[in-house]
């Protein structure tokens, strides 16, 4: 029978602890959160190419040990060999890294909070329930209302209306309601 990539590298440990090489990952990402950067500042500041980070991130198996090593210089982890009977550390990731996905499957950013979102986030209401998409299955996890960095602009600016204000409510900075 075929091992999943859940159980590859183990087997002493319980099926929700994350394999070996998904630990690697989990750990790249612990400490780019612990410096609230984006991927590419944090291979950038690291010297490393963001390529290689992001593969690492998602499933370290194919790098060389040293390989593996060098990634995990100065992060605060590192490898350990450990006895079977130990049972393996206790889970020190964060659960959001290995349970919450984006609706295209992915994980979503390390420097982004994660949290379980009921109702659906509030722009699944805007665009899904509000606007002209259908009432589609709520994403069960969101990364809603962060902070974005100084000087980052998303989308395109507000649309005004007549009278010179932007034409959604929630967009008016003068509005208090």
């Amino acid at each position: 029978m075929e091992k999943s990539s859940a159980q590859e590298g183990r087997g002493h440990e319980r099926p929700d602890t994350p394999s070996v090489r998904e630990q690697v990952g989990l750990a790249l990402r612990a400490d780019r959160r612990r410096r609230h950067e984006s991927q590419r500042a944090y291979a950038a500041t690291r010297s490393l190419s963001r390529d290689m980070l992001a593969r690492a991130e998602v499933d370290a198996g194919g790098f060389r040990l040293n390989t593996v090593a060098a990634l995990l210089e100065g992060t605060g982890f590192e490898l350990a060999v450990l006895p079977v009977a130990s049972g393996g550390p206790g889970a020190w990731w964060d659960p959001t890294d290995v349970a919450a996905r984006t609706r295209g499957g992915g994980r979503f950013p390390a420097h982004r909070e994660v949290r379980e979102s009921l109702g659906g986030p509030m722009w699944f209401q805007y665009h899904e329930l509000m606007g002209k998409r259908g009432s589609g299955v709520p994403p069960r996890w969101s990364a809603e209302g962060f902070v974005p960095p100084p000087g980052t602009r998303y989308g395109k600016p507000s649309s005004l209306d007549e009278n010179g204000r932007p034409r959604w409510p929630f967009n008016d900075p003068s509005r208090s309601d």
